[in-house]
């Protein structure tokens, strides 16, 4: 009977050292994006190109502060963030031009680990020009003369 115990108690052990090891990888949360749709008005941005950032981020703490950071905050640190948090940070960067359309069924930061997914507009405009977006089953993103928003809001 001792000899069952032991073994029992060892198995549980192993076991819960497999969930403990793997847990982080495994388990956690991941940027799940059926597609993404970005329409950009004709004469957005006072008719110049806008840079936009989608970051998937995997440290809440890291989450919190990059989520009180306007997009000319982020733009101007962005390189800093990546070389500094490299294992919690994936950012696709694209630029738009006023009057471009971009549709897709695929999202390049789809599988990522994540607990929260961001997305900056750097506008000549002030504003934060900052949006979360990891509640989103696909994103549809209007870009207008002064700012972004958020269309067809498809929660999980």
């Amino acid at each position: 009977m001792r000899l069952k115990k032991f073994m029992f108690f060892k198995v549980m052990v192993v076991l819960l050292a497999l969930v403990n090891f793997a847990g982080c990888s495994y388990f956690g949360s991941k940027v799940s994006v059926d597609g993404v749709t970005l329409d950009v008005a004709l004469r957005a941005n006072d008719d110049s190109p806008i840079a936009v950032d989608f970051i998937a981020v995997n440290d809440i703490d890291l989450l919190t502060k990059l989520s009180g950071l306007t997009a000319k905050q982020w733009f101007a640190t962005r390189d800093q963030y990546q070389r500094d948090f490299r294992q919690h940070l994936y950012v696709w960067g694209l630029e738009l031009v006023p009057g471009q359309l971009i549709e897709s069924s695929t999202f390049p930061l789809d599988g990522k680990p994540s607990v929260g997914l961001l997305a900056f507009a750097n506008y000549q405009s002030a504003g934060a020009h900052r949006l979360r977006l990891e509640d989103q089953r696909s994103i549809r993103l209007k870009f207008d003369a002064r700012e972004m928003t958020l269309l067809d809001q498809n929660l999980r």
